[in-house]
């Protein structure tokens, strides 16, 4: 059980790292939490699910539409939602963001129904088995796209010049704007990163749990916000542990206690933290 419980949570640890990642750009940035995400996580979804409808029964090509679909739904929501509140209330802003994530639930539940689409099951064989343990070949490819993506995030962030202006305004934008960075690009760029992190982990998800819903990523959201927290909102190697961190501990937890205390596990996390280490375990204080 201590395998299996092992392979469950890198499994589930790699979607929540994807997701945690998409609050920890904003907030990076913006200082601000953005609680669409979990939305945008949804979108991406169905935008992987229409692919595999009607198009082709392809996993790549859903993982593809939905970074797509997050993208432009991360981007669209910054210049002409987000934006417009820059520099008010961040009270206001949070509420913004809230209200645009229940928008965008009501507005997929009317297109699409509230009732569940099933994902058709992508590559179910066995891949090996370690004492008893059996590894799918999903299980592989959704934790090998997830460590690709976070390493190519890496590289983009700390290896590009785009990179280095999201670093730049996230430290201080006026003073990045006077340096001659156009921050209203590179604040919509960061936006539709991070919607498509979210797009991405919510076609690994419906994949993995074979359901599609227009509150998919109500609790998902929430989950690894609280893994961004755990790990470190201020640090992307910090939401990135978090994710994997949460994935194992929600794991082991549910086999320790019981599985209905599953989705309580990363609410009680992200309490004790922000009571006892607010800036989580690589995140850094603010002055």
């Amino acid at each position: 059980m201590f395998l299996q419980q092992l392979v469950n949570g890198i499994t589930q640890g790699s979607m929540f790292a994807l997701l945690a990642i998409s609050f920890a750009i904003v907030y990076g940035t913006l200082r601000l939490v953005n609680f669409a995400t979990g939305s945008l996580y949804m979108v991406g979804a169905f935008a992987g699910w229409m692919i595999v409808q009607f198009v082709t029964a392809n996993l790549f090509l859903a993982i593809l539409a939905g970074a797509v679909a997050g993208f432009i739904m991360g981007f669209v929501l910054e210049r002409f939602a987000f934006r417009a509140l820059r520099g008010v209330a961040r009270i206001a802003s949070l509420i913004c963001t809230i209200g645009f994530a229940w928008f965008i639930n009501e507005l997929m539940t009317v297109l699409f129904g509230a009732e569940r689409k099933a994902m058709p099951p992508f590559y179910s064989d066995t891949a090996f088995v370690i004492s008893g343990v059996s590894v799918s070949w999903l299980q592989i490819i959704l934790v090998a796209v997830a460590v690709v993506i976070l390493v190519l995030l890496q590289l983009l962030i700390f290896r590009t010049r785009i990179g280095l202006a999201i670093r730049a305004v996230s430290l201080d934008f006026k003073t990045a704007g006077l340096m001659g960075i156009p921050i209203d690009r590179v604040i919509s760029f960061t936006f539709a990163l991070a919607g498509a992190m979210a797009g991405i982990s919510g076609v690994l998800a419906s994949a993995y749990y074979n359901a599609v819903f227009p509150f998919m990523g109500n609790i998902a959201g929430l989950k690894s916000f609280s893994a961004a927290v755990f790990g470190g909102l201020t640090s992307i190697p910090g939401a990135i542990l978090g994710g994997y961190l949460l994935g194992l501990v929600e794991n082991f937890g549910v086999q320790v206690i019981s599985a209905g205390y599953r989705d309580i596990i990363g609410f009680v996390i992200m309490v004790v933290f922000l009571l006892v280490r607010p800036q989580g375990l690589l995140g850094r204080k603010s002055s």
